[in-house]
């Protein structure tokens, strides 16, 4: 009898096999760390580091094996340091948000204390018990009170942004980029991510800004997938987090939408919002702020270069180089002038809204607001944008390592050696031509003069015009 083969579909070929296999390697991911860290913490966070690893290879990516490689090696090394060196409660927020872990020993008491909270007050809720609905669930469930366990929940969330990322620009990005371009596009973009020294750091600390990124991602993610009830939720949970999330939800919207009237009405409202609050002061500290985005901490101060800050440092002037090599492409190629352009008017847009926080910050502690005056730290305010920066970086670097191509008159483009081939095959016809013409014209001759030996049996082997081709060339 003949057996039927039945080839069944491939997990990476079907979503939702897929989604329920990373559903359950979650699972088995947290109840395999809880099990180690009721052991030994630090064996436990290495642990889930080597556990990490085969999550990530799960994911969607593009068929890169050596920039994935490379990126998550990179993110683990400096994982590690910042792990050993930086202290997870570096700051009064940090200390504000562990303090609820140890004051409520049970995860329905702060349950009930964060309903309370957001329901009378959500309006004008504070981010302590908003921040705590994401975190103090996994802090409960591995039954810890250590504040070096942010760091796997923030690491997570990490791969998470570097892979949303990943995957808008793989559906929704639809600026000029030839296909080698493309290549060169996601390597950039998706090392850039996992070895930036900001989200490393950001993700070592006890803070919210990495949940930040990733709920405005998802959003994006949601609103351009047309999942509105969902992005409605999220939405309102990630404004009660950070009031103005819905700023960079939107750039991030509108930039793989294409929508540049839409991104010019909303930087001319928030120049003219800073004009009117703040006065021209504001405006010239939101352009000089849109630039502190790519170069924060500022590299020209001596105590920037710090061990502490010695990476950040050189990421940002890393970030100036690549500023400047994107100013040398929207000049030289036209075609890249409106990704630029786009960019440039939504980090301006984000600008705004930052001088405008960091002017109620100030005035609400009666300091004197001037030139220059940011009002908080901005390494952790532009933690959402970091990928608009990295797509940036990316873009400039795909445009300037592309492979050489010529035109045609009709805008295809070609191989420089294919084109010069093609360009001496079209030179070549007339001659080509003519030799032909004369090659038939001879064998023509050749078989008129054989004609009366038609009748012996070789006759048949007349030299049909190919050949005689064929034979004058060799002559």
């Amino acid at each position: 009898m003949l057996e039927r083969k039945v080839e069944l579909p491939l997990v990476r070929d079907n979503p939702l096999a897929q989604t329920m296999l990373l559903w359950m390697y979650a699972v088995l991911l947290m109840l395999t760390t809880k099990w180690v860290t009721q052991w030994d913490l630090d064996v436990g966070l290495v642990f889930f580091f080597i556990l990490l690893l085969p999550f990530f290879v799960m994911l969607k990516w593009p068929h890169q094996p050596a920039v994935l490689y490379i990126g998550l090696m990179v993110m683990l090394i400096g994982k590690g340091m910042y792990a050993l060196t930086t202290d997870p409660l570096f700051g009064p927020d940090a200390r504000g948000y562990f303090r609820q872990v140890t004051f409520y020993s049970h995860l329905d008491d702060f349950i009930r204390y964060a309903t309370e909270h957001i329901t009378t007050k959500w309006l004008d809720s504070s981010a302590y018990p908003v921040f705590g609905l994401m975190y103090m669930p996994f802090f409960k469930f591995l039954d810890l009170a250590d504040p070096l366990v942010i760091i796997t929940f923030n690491s997570f969330l990490l791969v998470l942004c570097c892979n949303m990322t990943y995957r808008l620009n793989d559906k929704f990005f639809t600026y000029e980029l030839s296909e080698a371009g493309k290549r060169t596009y996601n390597a950039v973009l998706i090392i850039g991510l996992l070895a930036s020294p900001a989200l490393m750091y950001m993700s070592s600390v006890f803070g919210k800004d990495i949940t930040c990124a990733f709920l405005g991602l998802l959003c994006t993610q949601l609103l351009l997938n047309r999942r509105y009830l969902l992005f409605i939720i999220v939405l309102f949970y990630t404004s009660m987090l950070r009031d103005y999330s819905i700023v960079y939800i939107l750039s991030f919207y509108l930039l793989f939408r294409r929508s540049f009237k839409i991104s010019l009405l909303m930087l001319i409202g928030a120049l003219g919002v800073v004009f009117l609050k703040v006065g021209p002061t504001g405006l010239l500290n939101s352009f000089m702020l849109t630039v502190f985005l790519f170069i924060s901490p500022n590299p020209f101060k001596a105590f920037n270069w710090d061990m502490e800050f010695v990476m950040r440092t050189a990421e940002a002037v890393y970030m100036m180089i690549s500023f400047g090599l994107s100013v040398t492409v929207f000049l030289r190629h036209k075609e890249t002038r409106s990704f630029f352009a786009m960019c440039l008017i939504l980090l301006l847009t984000f600008g705004c809204t930052l001088v405008m926080v960091g002017f109620v910050t100030v005035t609400e502690r009666n300091l004197e607001y001037g030139v220059g005056t940011i009002g908080d730290n901005m390494v952790r305010k532009k933690v959402p944008v970091v990928p608009i920066l990295y797509m940036m970086n990316a873009y400039t670097l795909a445009w300037l390592f592309r492979p050489k191509a010529v035109h045609s008159k009709k805008g295809e483009a070609c191989h420089p050696r294919k084109g010069q081939i093609s360009s001496l095959q079209r030179i070549s016809e007339p001659a080509y031509g003519a030799v032909l013409d004369h090659s038939e014209a001879s064998a023509q001759e050749l078989v008129a003069r054989d004609r009366p030996a038609a009748g012996a049996p070789g006759a048949c082997n007349a030299l049909l015009p190919s050949q005689a081709v064929d034979s004058e060339v060799r002559r």
